[in-house]
């Protein structure tokens, strides 16, 4: 079994558990609290749940229109989505829990993924942290701002 990499972010949001779980799991709205280019393309009309598919583009080093095919593989409305995008072979896992805090919700997102082998992963820990987890930081940090200066109609 290939060597597996994790990386974790957590924000409160001042929204209700449904407010933040209607707005994360509408993956047509991502692109709004990516730091990078982002889009999403193939997504069926209608309500998203576990079983959708999609296709996703967005930047990564070298690749500024990468492409992953993406399925919801958990849909538990208000506290728990997983989207689990498959590239060459291997899945990568962005999951997110949400739990009622106080005056809000707190959001973990936690990215699962195979560790590149040879050199790419030795040195993947360094582009995990000087790269990923900044980037996706930045991201969680617009996602909290995008949905806390919505009406509560988002």
């Amino acid at each position: 079994m290939a060597k597996r990499s994790t990386a974790s972010w957590s924000v409160v949001v001042q929204k209700t558990p449904d407010e933040v779980f209607d707005y994360l799991s509408d993956v047509r709205r991502h692109a709004e609290w990516s730091p990078k280019a982002y889009r999403v393309e193939d997504l069926v009309d209608g309500p998203v749940g576990k079983g959708t598919t999609f296709t996703s583009y967005g930047w990564i080093p070298r690749d500024a229109d990468h492409r992953n095919e993406v399925e919801v593989t958990e849909f538990e409305r208000p506290s728990r989505l997983v989207l689990t995008s498959r590239e060459s072979g291997e899945e990568f896992y962005n999951r997110y829990t949400l739990t009622p805090v106080a005056g809000g919700t707190k959001v973990d997102r936690t990215m699962d993924m195979p560790t590149p082998a040879g050199l790419q992963g030795a040195i993947f820990p360094l582009f995990l942290g000087g790269f990923i987890k900044p980037a996706v930081g930045k991201g969680m940090q617009m996602f909290k701002k995008n949905l806390e200066g919505a009406g509560s109609s988002s």
